[in-house]
């Protein structure tokens, strides 16, 4: 894992090309949003520098209110996903995994992002979007 770092309640690093963000439990969705979104801008630039890389949102330990908050802030925010290739989002539950998918069709009915409960599938998506993204380039 290159370039670990631990931010409030996230750790982001890099490996295989994919930025990862782990999102703990003992966050509770109550942040400022400007303050969350320096969070995501500041660590996704450090750890991308000038390549689009995806990132995956590892919320399995968020409680399914905290994890509605969060999949609202990051599927909707354009300054991220100016600065990244696709925004995977890994949850806990089934439950979780339909509502998240139901929001985020709504939010961006084009192009949705992707939600999974399995951590080799999201991590195979992933790493597919990079190949599929570099082979157009």
């Amino acid at each position: 894992m290159e370039n670990e770092r631990l931010v409030n309640n996230f750790k982001f690093w890099v490996d295989k090309e994919i930025i990862h963000c782990k999102i703990f439990n003992n966050f509770d969705g109550t942040k400022e949003i400007d303050d969350l979104e320096n969070i995501f801008l500041n660590q996704i630039f450090k750890l991308s520098g000038d390549v689009h890389m995806p990132i995956l949102f590892d919320m399995e330990d968020l409680n399914f209110t905290n994890a509605i908050k969060v999949f609202k802030f990051l599927s909707n925010n354009t300054l991220i996903k100016s600065l990244v290739l696709s925004k995977t989002f890994l949850v806990h539950s089934l439950p979780s995994q339909i509502s998240l998918n139901i929001q985020s069709f709504l939010c961006n009915p084009g192009a949705p992002d992707l939600i999974f409960k399995n951590s080799k599938s999201a991590v195979k998506f992933c790493i597919n979007d990079t190949r599929t993204y570099n082979s157009l380039n």
